[in-house]
């Protein structure tokens, strides 16, 4: 299966993201394990992008593997880790039906990758291909955006700034019923343009829990992103916690 999104986007996604703290989810991310009393270092990208937070942690002395589904968000990362020097093992893959050939102590998700799988028995399917590739005791980590962030028409942007080299357009179209969002992305650079269009779904917070208990998740825990708050109805982002207790 090849990905409708992320495709032209990826020789400029680093530049799209330049205003991102990754630093501050590296940190949020070991932060998250310590609290899970989970001294692993071998991690688990899924849905890595570019693998910029797959760079930073492996800086930082962990040894990561990633996948994603886009082929060229994939090649950027491999020409970055190469680049920098860094032993990342990268893959081509679909979350909701991954095999790679070996465990490992935690994986995670960040930046709402996870709303990207814009079905239910899709989303249930990526969870449990996620715990058939954790040790016994491992972490899952992953954030998704809410409802709550759809409705308050947060994809809906847009830079076109004379001085600013990226622009874009973005306009989110959001089906209350569904809860899915489809996002028309128009992007200008160098006199090129092209349209991407994204589809996430918000998966309820019920239908989460689900998902991970009945992969064999426990101890879930639930935050407003990047703090240890738990959700409120106004949150945009939520980090869940779990452990692999099969």
């Amino acid at each position: 299966m090849t990905n409708p999104s992320f495709g032209p986007i990826a020789p400029h996604y680093d530049q799209l993201m330049a205003a991102v703290p990754y630093r501050m989810w590296v940190e949020y991310l070991k932060l998250l394990l310590v609290r899970q009393e989970n001294p692993t270092m071998d991690l688990l990208d899924v849905c890595c992008g570019t693998g910029t937070m797959a760079e930073m942690l492996v800086q930082d002395s962990y040894t990561v593997s990633g996948f994603d589904l886009s082929a060229q968000m994939i090649e950027k990362a491999k020409q970055k880790a190469e680049q920098l020097g860094l032993d990342i093992a990268y893959f081509v893959a679909d979350a909701r039906s991954f095999e790679l050939p070996r465990r490992y102590g935690c994986a995670y998700s960040f930046f709402d990758s996870l709303n990207y799988i814009a079905e239910l028995d899709g989303f249930r399917s990526a969870i449990q291909a996620i715990a058939n590739h954790l040790e016994p005791e491992g972490s899952l980590i992953f954030d998704l955006n809410t409802a709550f962030a759809f409705e308050a028409e947060m994809f809906t942007q847009q830079d076109l700034r004379k001085r600013t080299d990226l622009k874009y357009d973005w306009q989110g179209h959001y089906d209350s019923d569904t809860r899915v969002i489809t996002v028309t992305m128009d992007f200008w650079k160098g006199g090129q343009h092209w349209t991407e269009t994204h589809v996430q779904r918000a998966h309820s917070d019920a239908e989460v829990r689900d998902a991970l208990s009945d992969a064999g998740f426990s101890q879930i825990e639930a935050y407003e992103s990047y703090t240890l708050r738990k959700p409120r109805k106004m949150s945009d982002r939520i980090h869940y916690c779990a452990r692999y207790l099969p």
